[in-house]
């Protein structure tokens, strides 16, 4: 699992992207959980993820959960095969802008602005409702389409601004893991919406980019988030999830 897959940009025509572009963007809140599999107090977060989100979204809130594997709990009994320094340093960064303590599992980000324990179900409720009241500044439309060893994204934004990034992830929507080791020695975990691959680069109007598919994965049990977010304020500006075709 160490060997994370490679990351291409390419140019390719956009022919599968259609933007329709709403009058009104429909809110959305994005939750990135920074979790791992050796810290105990982490499984309780990782299935309030799939909870609360299943739950708001029935609400009729559009709420995209995202777990981030960190690896400072990697020497302490077990090796999380899911952590990725760059998740790591992703969420030293959110520490840095918006939470002047330590950094800490299990912790959740919403849409880059705030931040909250991620085992409490009423801060998750409440960040996701302030969230999704605010309309989002950038439309995004997408598209994923697995072809052979690959996968192909293509995107279209409705404007640019400066600054402004582009953030996609290839989820595993659903896991199972027994950690023989740790702080969850002989606990059966359920993960959701893990991320396998993630790769940022700056925000365009048209863009097609090439993945490669990672060992394992099945793409039925997989989807691809696509978010926009301010490279300073860490603010996030427009989002989508789309499955695999």
């Amino acid at each position: 699992m160490k060997n994370w897959p490679w990351i291409l940009l390419c140019s390719i025509t956009l022919g599968s992207v259609s933007f329709v572009s709403m009058e009104k963007p429909k809110p959305f809140a994005v939750v990135e959980l920074f979790t791992a599999e050796g810290c105990s107090s982490c499984p309780v977060a990782d299935d309030l993820l799939k909870e609360m989100t299943e739950i708001l979204r029935k609400e009729g809130k559009e709420v995209i959960g995202l777990s981030f594997h960190v690896t400072y709990w990697n020497k302490q009994g077990w090796e999380d095969p899911y952590s990725q320094e760059i998740f790591t340093e992703r969420q030293k960064k959110y520490v840095q802008r918006i939470s002047p303590e330590q950094l800490y599992t299990p912790q959740a980000v919403v849409n880059g602005e705030k931040e909250f324990i991620g085992s409490n179900p009423m801060a998750f409720r409440n960040e996701v409702t302030e969230a999704v009241s605010k309309a989002p500044a950038i439309e995004i439309v997408a598209s994923a389409q697995k072809d052979n060893d690959n996968l192909v994204v293509a995107y279209k934004s409705n404007k640019i601004q400066s600054n402004t990034v582009i953030n996609i992830a290839l989820v595993e929507t659903h896991v199972k893991h027994f950690i023989p080791r740790g702080e969850n020695k002989n606990l059966t975990l359920k993960h959701y919406n893990i991320v396998r691959t993630f790769t940022t680069s700056a925000l365009k109007s048209n863009e097609s980019i090439v993945l490669s598919w990672p060992d394992g994965l099945v793409a039925g049990n997989s989807s691809v988030i696509l978010y926009a977010q301010h490279s300073k304020s860490l603010k996030i500006v427009g989002a989508t999830e789309v499955s695999i075709e």
